[in-house]
């Protein structure tokens, strides 16, 4: 994916799976949702997430969550978040994804408006 973020695709198992290796937080457009919901168990390291959560009246809030060395945690396709700290300094986690859902979506929070484009647009629009 990127010299931070590294995916290995691991097929014809009883199940499909992706193993996803950390070595830093993302610093470009991290602000991210899935197009498919799934189960990630965190197999060494750990992370620190902050999660959005948008309401209907156009406000948010966020919470801040640390991932641990062996948990597994549900994530909805529509969960939006980010990666803001690896506390051992990289991660490896794998993931059960489930059916695709939706389009990923970047988000941008900035002076009380949130931003959102689809993975395949440029340009950022305001969500009202």
């Amino acid at each position: 994916m990127n010299a931070v973020f590294m995916k290995h695709h691991l097929r014809g198992l009883p199940f499909d799976a992706v193993i996803h290796h950390f070595s830093e937080k993302d610093q470009n457009e991290h602000i991210h949702d899935h197009p498919f919901s799934f189960t990630t168990h965190i197999l060494k390291g750990s992370y620190v997430e902050r999660i959005y959560e948008i309401h209907e009246d156009g406000t948010y809030n966020s919470s801040i969550h640390h991932r641990v060395e062996g948990t597994s945690h549900f994530v909805p396709a529509n969960t939006i978040h980010e990666i803001i700290e690896l506390p051992e300094g990289e991660c490896f986690t794998l993931i059960r994804p489930n059916e695709k859902e939706k389009e990923t979506c970047f988000y941008k929070f900035e002076d009380g408006k949130i931003f959102r484009r689809q993975w395949n647009q440029r340009k950022f629009r305001e969500i009202n």
